[in-house]
């Protein structure tokens, strides 16, 4: 798997992919099993979140970095990092859950929105100020 998605690849990180697949994987499951006690659904949703979110949110986050890393103003840089991943997130997420077999579309891509948008702008953050850091050295 390492070969076809290397940690440092120039668009897919590895490692918040597969770390992003896993925790929202397991939070959609309970989101859709709770309430609905349906396992068939709540793990169909799981699946796809999971998978979703490795493949796309390791690109996203790739983005998120090339955004911030990119823009010349480090304010509009990491606002920009924040907000175009985040929408692309979030109207990617709803979208894959509004097709057949997610009980609760809405609550499945609530989850995020609460970890998409702090988690794009802290990696931007990051990454800007590490491009800044060796700028200055």
């Amino acid at each position: 798997m390492k070969k076809a998605f290397p940690p440092n690849s120039k668009y897919f990180d590895f490692k918040i992919g597969l770390a992003g697949g896993l925790v929202m994987g397991i939070i959609v499951f309970i989101i859709n099993y709770n309430g609905t006690y349906e396992t068939i659904g709540a793990s169909t949703a799981a699946i796809k979140q999971g998978i979703y979110t490795f493949f796309f949110g390791g690109s996203i986050m790739k983005l998120c970095e090339i955004i911030a890393t990119r823009i010349t103003s480090k304010a509009l840089a990491i606002v920009l990092a924040t907000l175009i991943p985040s929408i692309i997130s979030l109207a990617l997420t709803y979208a894959l859950h509004s097709l057949k077999g997610t009980p609760r579309p809405i609550e499945s891509t609530i989850p995020t929105a609460v970890f998409v948008i702090p988690s794009t702008a802290v990696w931007g953050y990051i990454k800007r100020k590490k491009v800044d850091k060796n700028n200055d050295e």
